[in-house]
């Protein structure tokens, strides 16, 4: 079908956007080298996305989305620690496996700011699944009422500790002396 055969060109080719970019950042994520990666010709790009900058948009926006997607923290707790570590360990693969990708578009906030609400969006909503977890669990008794209002920093603290394993691990070993898992 063609709207099928359409979903999964565009899939392809931010895919290969991403990959791209990750390893030569914007300036040498050329079109040429995108459309190559992704197998299509130049103008499908231009004709699917219209620029360079919306294709880059648009495939960090999936790679955050596409993070963000597999990680749900169930509606109704039941096992905290367990659900906890579960969502903690997917999370930490996900990051682990965009590291290049996150890197690169830390390099280059400076210059190019406008590209930071694509690079955060789905790290944020990840964010924003474990606080409303970590809510929930305040509601239906798992949590003190008066360590409550500690659960925001609690969740910050994790996402933080995940981001800094997975950014840092290989850079500076000697500040993760425990082992990966």
């Amino acid at each position: 079908s063609q709207p099928r055969r359409m979903l999964e060109n565009r899939c392809r080719i931010l895919a290969a956007a991403a990959r791209v970019y990750a390893q030569f950042g914007f300036r040498g994520a050329t079109t040429r080298r995108i459309a190559h990666e992704a197998g299509v010709n130049e103008v499908t790009l231009f004709r699917t996305f219209g620029s360079k900058r919306a294709l880059i948009e648009a495939a960090l926006r999936h790679a955050g989305d596409a993070a963000a997607v597999p990680h749900v923290l169930p509606a109704v707790p039941v096992d905290p620690e367990r659900e906890l570590v579960d969502w903690a360990t997917r999370h930490l693969a996900e990051l682990q496996a965009r590291r290049a990708l996150i890197r690169q578009s830390m390099s280059e906030l400076e210059e190019r700011s406008e590209l930071a609400p694509c690079c955060v969006a789905g790290w944020s909503a990840a964010d924003a699944m474990l606080q409303d977890y970590l809510a929930r669990l305040a509601e239906v008794g798992f949590v003190d009422p008066v360590a409550a209002p500690d659960l925001f920093a609690a969740g910050s603290m994790l996402m933080s500790a995940l981001f800094s394993d997975a950014m840092g691990r290989e850079l500076m070993p000697g500040l993760y002396p425990q082992p990966a898992e």
